[in-house]
């Protein structure tokens, strides 16, 4: 064997060898780093505990979603024509909305209302798009009956996408009113977001759960973030939605976060273009 050949074999051994130890670094770096943001994590929670702060298990885990646009379906569009087949009921549409007064109530099982209202949203002639609905029981009250519209496999969780119907009494459900977000299209490709436990801490960490409260439950669904001056549209992303009661005086609040950037939600509307999300 010549004296080249063994400087090559050294060289390509050593090389090996620096890979090696280089991948044993990085690999032990990442496991200090998830450990470190898991380890603050626990701290976090305790602290919560110890500000009698309950709360329900907490995915760790990361979901995706988009930057999506759309708008609320306005008179002559896709809400209003779908109407036009609708029976036993009196109906009228405005300020984007459909108003619908049954002609007789309905009656359903208030612990389980989804089971009648679920045949009645399938029928067309009953509610218009109701293909697009879901039953939503953390936004629904004894009250009111929500169901949210379905977008990219999430619900709208504000009121862009929703139906309400109304329950006297008699756990009778007299009438609804129903927004549709239409013409949805995804602006960014898909996305990782925060989980749903980094949510609920980075809410504690902002003052945003006060003391002696309780977690009644943390949802990932989309939010309108912006609207823009390209026809009429709205920008809407991922958002964890929580509900917090009050443990003393009973105060329910909901806070939303958003589940890309982590920021807190503010019911303030930007104006910007959507031709330059779609430039990035």
């Amino acid at each position: 064997m010549n004296f080249k050949r063994i400087q090559w074999i050294f060289f390509f051994a050593f090389l090996l060898f620096d890979v090696i130890i280089a991948s044993s670094i990085l690999v032990e770096n990442r496991f200090i780093v998830t450990n470190n943001q898991s380890g603050r994590s626990s701290v976090v929670l305790k602290e919560m505990k110890d500000d009698s702060i309950s709360y329900g298990k907490l995915a760790s885990g990361h979901q995706n979603g988009y930057y999506l646009s759309g708008y609320r379906s306005t008179e002559d569009g896709e809400l209003d024509n779908a109407a036009v087949r609708l029976h036993g009921q009196e109906t009228h549409f405005s300020n984007n909305t459909l108003t619908s007064e049954f002609s007789e109530p309905l009656s359903i099982n208030i612990e389980t209302p989804n089971v009648r209202l679920n045949e009645l949203i399938h029928n067309t002639h009953q509610v218009a798009l109701g293909k697009h609905y879901r039953y939503n029981p953390y936004l629904s009250t004894k009250r009111v009956i929500i169901y949210t519209q379905m977008v990219e496999g999430r619900s709208v969780m504000n009121g862009d996408g929703q139906i309400r119907f109304r329950v006297n009494s008699n756990h009778e459900v007299t009438g609804y009113t129903q927004t549709f977000l239409e013409g949805v299209k995804i602006l960014r490709p898909e996305s990782s977001t925060i989980s749903q436990k980094r949510a609920v801490v980075w809410l504690y960490k902002h003052n945003q759960i006060p003391n002696n409260s309780r977690i009644r439950w943390v949802q990932l669904g989309y939010s309108r973030l912006l609207s823009t001056n390209t026809d009429n549209r709205n920008v809407y992303i991922p958002t964890w939605v929580a509900e917090i009661k009050t443990k003393n005086s009973g105060a329910v609040d909901r806070i939303s976060i958003n589940a890309f950037n982590s920021t807190i939600m503010k019911d303030i509307t930007t104006s910007v273009n959507t031709e330059a999300l779609n430039r990035k």
